[in-house]
């Protein structure tokens, strides 16, 4: 069958495939527009009819608006970045502060030599203290657990350290011999007291006198190791 070009075909057979073609091409062009309306994605700014609008799973705009909404709650982190800056140096001054008050895992032997130094720091008009003996105990299973912890952490966590405290000594020289302790900048506090009163006596002039009361006392404190390792 031979194939007639356009000139050989009558007017209706032209007419025809001037409509047709148009019509074929303009429908090709329309179902192109239509999926691709759907793998874009409705945008409500676009100014489009909502008949022209369509959403199809994962469309690209569903995903702009996706990492639009992420991007948004990053902002708000961000914008947050300041005032967390300014919480986290206070809480590390407060931090250091802290560490300073309390006593390093190697300075438990200082800490006693300060107690006995307290004592002499009372000033006589005050009264006066005489340390008779102070002995360090801690406990050690419950040292070991921390520090075994600490280690398998790798923080350091403050261990109690109790010393337990004989002295003799007047009324008020006790009183302000336990507020120097309470007072004092590195962190210690008496967590029990015993008094034995001093008996009444007499001096070489016959006069009545009160001799020392006699005071057993637990004082704690806390030592850590900032480096974590176990000594």
């Amino acid at each position: 069958m031979a194939i007639k070009s356009f000139n050989d075909l009558n007017r209706n057979q032209q007419l025809g495939v001037y409509i047709g073609v148009p019509t074929l091409v303009a429908i090709i062009i329309c179902v192109l527009i239509y999926r691709s309306l759907g793998v874009l994605g409705a945008d409500p700014h676009d100014g489009l009819p909502n008949f022209m609008h369509r959403n199809l799973p994962n469309n690209k705009w569903s995903v702009i608006e996706g990492l639009n909404t992420e991007i948004a709650a990053k902002d708000v982190i961000i914008a947050r970045g300041p005032a967390a800056k300014i919480k986290l140096a206070n809480l590390e001054a407060d931090i250091k502060a802290g560490r300073e008050r309390l006593p390093l895992e190697s300075e438990k032997t200082e800490m006693r030599l300060l107690i006995e130094k307290l004592a002499r720091d009372i000033p006589s008009d005050v009264g006066a203290v005489q340390v008779r003996s102070v002995k360090i105990t801690e406990n050690v299973g419950a040292a070991a657990s921390v520090r075994g912890a600490s280690s398998r952490s790798g923080s350091s966590r403050p261990e109690q350290i109790t010393y337990q405290t004989e002295i003799v000594g007047d009324l008020n020289g006790i009183i302000k011999y336990i507020d120097m302790i309470e007072k004092n900048p590195r962190f210690m506090l008496v967590n029990s007291f015993s008094l034995k009163p001093g008996k009444i006596g007499e001096d070489a002039e016959k006069r009545q006198t009160t001799l020392p009361h006699e005071v057993k006392m637990n004082i704690i404190t806390y030592v850590y190791n900032p480096s974590g390792e176990v000594k």
